[in-house]
């Protein structure tokens, strides 16, 4: 998965709506996917879409840096079960 096809994702998933100080809070998210890009590849774009969306449909709305946050996780997990990028 492509970082902009992962933002589009969240992008329906919030139903593009914006957050308490009006920001659309998913297109914030963009540098996080591609710096998980940069450091793994496509498996690990989509598991950090899956884990945010996953939120959301929690009904927790991830500030950038909570997303960042996340993006560690999968990134970890990523170079432990995929021996790494």
């Amino acid at each position: 998965m492509e970082p902009e096809e992962a933002v589009r994702q969240l992008e329906c998933a919030i139903d593009a709506s914006l957050d308490e100080t009006g920001q659309r809070t998913a297109a914030t998210y963009r540098p996080t996917f591609e710096r998980v890009a940069d450091r793994a590849d496509g498996g690990a774009v989509y598991a950090l879409a899956g884990a945010l969306a996953d939120e959301v449909v929690a009904g927790d709305r991830p500030t950038p840096a909570e997303a960042n946050a996340t993006a560690e996780r999968v990134l970890d997990d990523w170079a432990y079960t995929d021996g790494g990028a």
